[in-house]
């Protein structure tokens, strides 16, 4: 009988930081899909400046739930290595940041990468490019770093070639569902109340989207799968180990993410330009983006159980 999932106050932590990353790459990446529409006479300017507030707005709420899960994992993290009752202090977590590769400093990186992207979101309020782009850092960097506390540097293929694969996966993911979500909440929240002006948007955005979310999609699927067989490696282990059980979720969670996904490129997205367009694109990515948030959920459980191949 497999072990029960570890469903416990860090795992919930994880999550949040996973919702967060996703969300600070998404931002950056959505506003430079305002730039092209906006530069190409799809959107006019004022329309594409409201939508550029608000991604900023999306961006900076999801850079503070990843620097606060952050924080909330170095307390629960500090509080597994002491007795119950035993008070928190800054020498009992000491031990965990004591070598080059503790996990102390590999929280650290992942800390200040997440700050860089919150200091850049701030910044681009009054300068726009520069903001930007140390938002777009801090989100790349944030990505590559948070493998560092995880299966990624213990892989077969040797830590570097782990958390390459496993960053590179974060990102694709971000880009498909973080910048999903960033375009759903900034385009409703910048034309509330201007139905025609909604509709003209949500198609100019979602036109200029898809592209790079299938891209985005295909690259985390291929990616996930590559490492789930690397984390694996036999097919029964699916059904006897807890790690195989939580990976099977995960599956599950994935096939209805892109099921919808491609409902939205086939049937939503060529709707959209006129009433209900955006009404059924709200539908239809909420559907998609709360499958995609169970299914980070259960990416937090499974990284916190051993693999069977490590």
């Amino acid at each position: 009988m497999a072990a029960e999932l570890p469903l416990d106050p860090y795992a919930a932590s994880r999550w949040l930081g996973y919702i967060g990353l996703f969300g600070i790459i998404g931002a950056p990446v959505f506003r430079a899909l305002i730039h092209r529409v906006t530069r190409d006479a799809r959107l006019d300017p004022d329309t594409g400046a409201r939508l550029g507030a608000a991604c900023r707005r999306a961006g900076l709420a999801s850079a503070v739930i990843l620097v606060l899960a952050n924080l909330a994992r170095l307390w629960f993290q500090g509080r597994s290595a002491l007795d119950p009752g035993e008070a928190m202090s800054l020498a009992a977590i000491e031990p965990w940041f004591e070598g080059p590769g503790s996990w102390g400093l590999m929280w650290t990186t992942q800390l200040g990468a997440a700050v860089v992207a919150l200091v850049g979101l701030i910044v681009a309020r009054r300068r726009l490019a520069a903001g930007w782009s140390l938002a777009m850092l801090g989100a790349a960097a944030a990505a590559l770093a948070m493998p560092l506390t995880g299966h990624a540097v213990e892989s077969r293929l040797g830590a570097p070639a782990g958390v390459v694969l496993q960053g590179l996966h974060l990102l694709a993911g971000g880009v498909w569902l973080g910048t999903l979500f960033v375009l759903l909440t900034a385009t409703f929240a910048a034309t509330r109340g201007r139905p025609d002006e909604r509709e003209r948007a949500a198609a100019a955005v979602v036109h200029a989207y898809s592209p790079l979310a299938l891209t985005g999609a295909g690259i985390a699927v291929a990616l996930g799968l590559v490492l789930a067989w690397i984390m694996l490696g036999s097919l029964p282990l699916l059904w006897t180990t807890s790690y195989g059980i939580a990976l099977l979720c995960k599956l599950a969670l994935l096939s209805g993410v892109a099921g919808l996904g491609a409902w939205n490129w086939r049937r939503v997205r060529p709707a959209l330009g006129s009433a209900p367009g955006a009404r059924r694109l709200r539908f239809s990515a909420t559907a998609e983006l709360v499958i995609g948030a169970l299914l980070l959920g259960v990416t937090a459980v499974l990284v916190a159980l051993p693999s069977p191949r490590l």
